[in-house]
């Protein structure tokens, strides 16, 4: 095979393509900068370059895993959070845009209202993303994180070293608040929300190669919101926030859940595809 990179590229978005990946040719683009360790803008200016041949098999490698559809981000190893970049693999779930919206709305919430939590949890942390991306927005805020799975917990230790945070963050395993003790300003929480039948007909990427327990949550996927909102108020100073990420047919539900758990609805808000994502509620009293 010629080892050319416009060569190459225009090989990599066939064989992605026949095998149904979308944006088959930006995928290719970022795979071959990382087996040539470079930016994948620096790709357009060096389509004549010749490819070494053991850069060229690490390439091949990846796009053949790539047509089996394991995703980009685990084949890369990394993916850019907020301002944090994270290593990721199939110990948890790969961070995703709507999350990091997750982040950008409580950032505005406490910018809009002038203060900033003292004290943050975030439940289910899975590889990490969510609280060290607000431990970059809330660098004097207490950080603490749970996860019930092990190895999730593992992963969001080495990324808490990866971004050097590992003395700011408390890492504990529990099943939702089981074993937890104290009270935090803001919980945040983007826990499996996913029905059995939802996850079938997810895309290749996330049925095949994600934890299972991590997308599909009981009671048709609303199980797990409804016991952190049942719950979360003894662990909430007054005032404080519960920010989740929820399913897009959940919000009308939780809401109701919400405030007879004593909750004030302080935002809801859509994704970037317009669809019913985020949930900002307020436990009644002062500002803590």
């Amino acid at each position: 095979m010629t080892s050319r990179v416009s060569f190459l590229l225009r090989w990599a978005e066939g064989v992605l393509c026949k095998n149904g990946v979308d944006n088959a040719r930006c995928d290719g683009e970022w795979l071959l900068a990382g087996a040539l360790n470079c930016g994948r803008m620096e790709l357009y200016l060096a389509r004549d370059w010749m490819v070494a041949p053991e850069a060229r098999h690490v390439f091949e490698n990846f796009i053949h895993r790539r047509a089996r559809r394991e995703p980009l981000q685990h084949i890369l190893g990394t993916v850019a959070f907020g301002d944090v970049e994270l290593t990721v693999d199939p110990r948890a779930l790969i961070p995703r845009p709507e999350t990091e919206e997750l982040v950008h709305a409580i950032k505005d919430y406490y910018m809009a209202n002038g203060i900033s939590p003292a004290s943050i949890l975030d439940l289910g942390t899975g590889s990490g993303a969510i609280i060290l991306a607000l431990g970059k927005i809330f660098p004097q805020a207490s950080l603490a994180a749970s996860d019930l799975d092990y190895d999730a917990l593992s992963l969001a230790r080495a990324n808490a070293e990866r971004c050097r945070m590992e003395k700011s963050v408390t890492f504990s395993q529990s099943d939702w608040f089981q074993t937890l003790q104290g009270t935090w300003n803001l919980i945040v929480s983007n826990p499996p929300y996913l029905s059995n039948g939802e996850l079938e007909s997810a895309a290749p990427e996330v049925r095949l190669y994600e934890p299972r327990h991590a997308l599909i949550a009981p009671d048709d996927g609303i199980g797990h919101l409804k016991t952190i909102i049942h719950e979360s108020s003894a662990f909430l100073l007054p005032g404080g926030l519960l920010a989740l990420e929820t399913g897009f047919s959940q919000h009308d539900y939780l809401i109701h859940v919400a405030g007879q758990a004593g909750f004030t609805i302080r935002k809801k808000m859509h994704d970037l595809s317009g669809l019913p994502r985020i949930l900002l509620l307020q436990r009644n009293g002062p500002w803590a």
